[in-house]
């Protein structure tokens, strides 16, 4: 999920800035809509007559964990990034929108539904979590630029990607690892008149970043497949998300493609998952929903926020299937504070569902 410009490192302002300074007021409506479709986005078949119905899956409010943010550069917001499980069993995530003072990573306790502050910091804007299956450490992107580790208590905290990576600067925004703990981060920068986004491989402890995939338009979410053979990786401002094969040692694509369009109008395709049966969760930031397709591009359904609170909260941003279950988490910002929503997904969660 990226809010806007690196300050100070040369990435032009996008859509998504616009979108929150307008306080996403004009969205009221495609909510509406949104909520009321049943069979949005049906795939067509041959002769223009939908070929299987997409079902609307209604997300439920599951807790509150961020208040409304006072009023900043980004408009009058709260914005939640990143949800992970991490080994005890909480769910993890970032507050990219936190004010001096207050928590930007946060763990909640699904049991008691209370959260618990786990690290602040006073110049970074998070926008992913994930836990590393080769240290067990959070590694957390930064939109202005680093990659930071720590341990699951705060503690233990450094900085393991900063400056300049492969001659230039680096928006460092959702990231994903192989089974061996290799980082794979996307590069939040681009527009579809000027695709300058990338893909980039880290080693485990974060050097030799190797280029697998540029020329894109706003790169964002990252998910691997459950064989870890492909990359599903979104393009926020080119409203697609793109089928990125490995080669044998991951440093390298081979044959990709684009997996999907969304028409998302002032909306855009931010982060995404993929469950155990290959399903990839695409999240629609702006519009409150969450597209569901099969590996082979059908829309299966839509998860739709049901807009019931005073003010829209629309900034549907990333997800997590908690591991062998169907229990889906989706966190949501807008103008009434963060929110994680619940909702039944339609295969079970793996290891490293989100990216």
């Amino acid at each position: 999920m990226r809010f806007t410009h690196v300050l100070g490192r040369g990435v032009r302002p996008g859509r998504r800035r616009s979108i929150i300074a307008a306080g996403l007021a004009g969205a009221v409506l495609v909510a509406a809509c949104v909520t009321g479709a049943v069979a949005e986005g049906s795939q067509p078949g041959s002769n223009g007559v939908p070929a299987t119905e997409a079902k609307t899956i209604t997300a439920r409010l599951f807790a509150q964990v961020a208040p409304l943010d006072p009023p900043g550069p980004l408009g009058h917001i709260t914005a939640l990034e990143g949800p992970a499980f991490g080994p005890d069993g909480k769910l993890y995530m970032v507050h990219s929108t936190a004010p001096t003072g207050q928590p930007d990573v946060i763990a909640l306790d699904l049991r008691t539904r209370g959260t618990k502050g786990i690290h602040q910091a006073s110049t970074s804007m998070y926008t992913s979590l994930q836990f590393s299956p080769a240290d067990g450490k959070v590694y957390l992107t930064d939109l202005n630029g680093k990659i930071d580790r720590m341990n699951p208590d705060g503690t233990g905290f450094t900085t393991v990607v900063s400056g300049d990576v492969l001659g230039r600067p680096l928006a460092a925004d959702d990231i994903a690892f192989d089974r061996d703990g290799a980082l794979f981060v996307t590069d939040f920068q681009g527009t579809p008149w000027k695709p300058t986004g990338r893909v980039i491989r880290f080693d485990p402890d974060g050097t030799h970043p190797t280029l697998l995939m540029d020329g894109l338009a706003g790169a964002n979410g990252i998910s691997f497949d459950p064989a870890y053979s492909a990359l599903w990786v979104s393009e926020f401002r080119a409203g697609r998300t793109d089928y990125l094969p490995l080669s044998a040692d991951h440093k390298s694509v081979v044959d990709p493609s684009v997996g999907m369009y969304g028409d998302e109008g002032v909306g855009g395709f931010d982060s995404n998952a993929v469950d155990a049966d290959g399903n990839i969760y695409q999240c629609a930031f702006g519009d409150g929903k969450i597209y569901v397709y099969s590996p082979h591009g059908a829309l299966l359904a839509t998860i739709v926020v049901p807009q019931t609170m005073p003010a829209p909260e629309l900034l549907t941003t990333n997800l997590a299937i908690k591991p062998g279950t169907h229990d889906g988490y989706l966190v949501v910002g807008g103008d009434n504070g963060g929110f994680v929503y619940t909702f039944r997904a339609l295969g079970i969660g793996q290891a490293q569902p989100n990216g």
